[in-house]
């Protein structure tokens, strides 16, 4: 009896080599992104929110393979137009069927698809086979959206930059006999060869080129190009042992200033519109460049910090007035400063970290890498950015974008070994603000390191401290830790500082606001942030309780004061702080001293409050 011969198996998987096919096509043909369209049959109305990305066979099925298409988009690579354009190649019985969906319309994007299909004319970037600096500077050019022949002085100072950095001269294919898949070996190392089955040419997948994993192979010019692939494998999950050790040995905190910058983390400062939150930075910055106390006028010289501001909405012109008039306020000098400062201005350079793309949201990761790699160039140990809503496209009422935009500022802090602060909004009639104000809910809050809030003087504050008016008045509070206001709370107030700028003797020009230090008067400086209702809590605690008077007593009054205010009295700092709000009380009439007898008869001092009003 013969033998049956046996018969090939079918595919268990036609959709996954289906997906490879065209994922091939879309990364070395077409420069673009696999896609599904919604109907194969009709793309004519078609537009991008109509696609859905696909990165990985498995996000289709069988059903999806005539739907498999590439979007093609960003021809100003290519060619001097189609920015905007956006193209569609889609495989009907083997046949492409080309269409452009977005953009201005432009017949010659749709030709380069075509031709890139078909063989005639490989769809490669227009700055290949230049010479190193003028490829580089139209690299640059397409990155910043750059027109035809708008080439700022920058990008060629940047490109050069660039190429120093690298310092890496590419290799000549010239007398080079060695074969593709021998010199992507020897250049990428690890990963699985394959062959095109349309080229012919080697190809070698899951490869590793500066930390990342893609695809390499020799380019159309003899060079070899190494593209990553758009989503990177998580590298596995460990468990790392503890190992106790002496807590000396570990590195301590890297504070930088006011016990608020501090490197490798995240911080924020947010307050209501105009509340101070730009002109107190600007202050702030003076100080850490100078290594002078501005804003602490009886704290000491500090190591001069280099810092770089960025205000992603006022033109240049008005960034240099405010630092011109904190600088004339505080008398510094440019050798103060020396090369430590660097400002720039979001209408120059574009500071967007997040996009919203359709339905997605995309990490600028290209800015990201050149943040990092110019604050290790200058060395810088503070970025400050202002504000946080100009530097994403996504709504900020939406929790989880806002929280992969304080990770994607986070990862700029951890690469580039600074701190970096972000200003930040608070929603709108939030009273008090607190960290819960800050728009985004508690998604910037849980990524910070530290968030300070900003309040301005009430009108009951300013008549405590014996003001007029409470306007230009503000102070500072941590607002991640349940703190009372009171003496840990830093006051601020605006002076108004004329640039001398205007046009005439008489024309002082332009007067900024500049933030400087303001302490309350001392009757009323240790108790100026305790409200009316927390002092009516004390005096509550305290009366009938015969509380005395002396601090040495275990009975003392002011144990009933730090359990109202949730103070520390084991810190030698919080319980001086008490005994000042006890003395600044008794001299405004809130309490009295009265004998009372203890347990065994004999007289002691005994504080007793004093109820005012009905209130109290």
């Amino acid at each position: 009896m013969a033998l049956l011969s046996k018969q090939p198996e079918a595919d268990p998987r036609p959709h996954q080599a289906a997906f490879r096919e065209i994922s091939s096509i879309a990364q070395w043909k077409l420069a673009g992104d696999v896609v599904l369209v919604p109907d194969p049959d009709n793309i004519d109305d078609v537009t991008r929110d109509d696609l859905t990305k696909i990165s990985h066979w498995s996000d289709m099925t069988d059903a999806d393979i005539p739907r498999l298409a590439v979007l093609t988009d960003s021809f100003f690579r290519f060619i001097d137009e189609g920015q905007d354009a956006s193209v569609i190649a889609i495989w009907r019985d083997g046949a492409p069927l080309v269409r452009q969906i977005d953009g201005a319309p432009c017949e010659a994007v749709t030709d380069l698809v075509m031709d890139a299909i078909t063989g005639e004319k490989a769809l490669s970037e227009k700055w290949v086979g230049l010479p190193p600096l003028e490829a580089e500077i139209e690299k640059l050019a397409y990155q910043k959206g750059y027109s035809a022949g708008h080439r700022p002085k920058w990008l060629e100072r940047e490109a050069r930059r660039r190429l120093e950095e690298l310092s890496v001269d590419p290799p000549s294919p010239a007398n080079d006999n060695r074969t593709d898949d021998a010199r992507l070996r020897e250049l990428f190392g690890d990963g699985q060869m394959g062959v095109d089955q349309n080229t012919g040419k080697h190809f070698l997948a899951n490869c590793k080129h500066d930390g990342k994993v893609g695809v390499a192979e020799i380019g159309p010019d003899g060079q070899p190009r190494f593209k990553a692939y758009a989503t990177q494998p998580r590298p596995a999950i460990k468990a790392t042992p503890f190992a106790l050790r002496d807590p000396s040995s570990l590195p301590a905190r890297d504070w930088l200033f006011a016990r608020h910058y501090i490197r490798k983390f995240l911080t924020s400062t947010v307050g209501a519109g105009g509340g101070g939150k730009s002109a107190h930075s600007i202050s702030e910055i003076l100080a850490m460049v100078t290594g002078r106390p501005l804003l602490d006028p009886e704290g000491p010289l500090t190591k001069p910090l280099r810092v770089w501001y960025i205000n992603a909405e006022d033109p240049q012109e008005e960034i240099d007035r405010r630092f011109h008039a904190a600088a004339k306020h505080f008398d510094v000098t440019p050798d103060q400063i020396a090369d430590r400062l660097y400002t720039d201005s979001g209408r120059d350079q574009e500071f967007v970290i997040m996009r919203q793309e359709g339905r997605d949201l995309k990490v600028c990761q290209p800015l990201i890498d050149e943040m990092v790699s110019e604050i290790r160039r200058r060395e810088i140990d503070v970025v400050i950015v202002d504000p946080l809503v100009s530097t994403h496209e996504v709504p900020e009422n939406d929790n989880g974008a806002m929280q992969r935009v304080a990770k994607a500022w986070l990862e700029v802090s951890d690469r580039g070994n600074c701190c970096v602060e972000v200003i930040h909004h608070v929603v709108k009639n939030s009273g008090e603000v607190t960290a819960d104000s800050a728009r985004g809910g508690g998604a910037l809050k849980d990524k910070t390191r530290g968030m300070r809030v900003i309040n301005a003087m009430t009108r009951e504050e300013a008549d405590k401290a014996g003001l007029d008016t409470p306007d230009g008045y503000f102070r500072i509070d941590n607002g991640k830790v349940n703190l009372v206001a009171s003496g840990r709370s830093e006051w601020r107030r605006f002076a108004n500082v004329p640039l001398m700028n205007g046009s005439g003797l008489l024309d002082r020009g332009d007067e900024i606001g500049v933030v400087e230090a303001w302490r309350w008067p001392a009757a009323a400086d240790a108790v100026a942030g305790v409200s009316e209702e927390a002092l009516h809590a004390i005096k509550r605690k305290i009366n009938g309780s015969d509380c005395r008077d002396n601090v040495q007593s275990s009975q003392w009054a002011g144990y009933k004061v730090a359990e109202a205010l949730q103070m520390n009295m084991a810190n030698p700092a919080e319980k001086k702080e008490v005994r000042r709000m006890l003395e600044a009380w008794k001299r405004q009439g809130h309490f009295t001293i009265e004998q009372r007898p203890d347990y065994k008869g004999v007289e002691r001092p005994c504080l007793v409050p004093v109820f005012h009003t009905s209130s109290d």
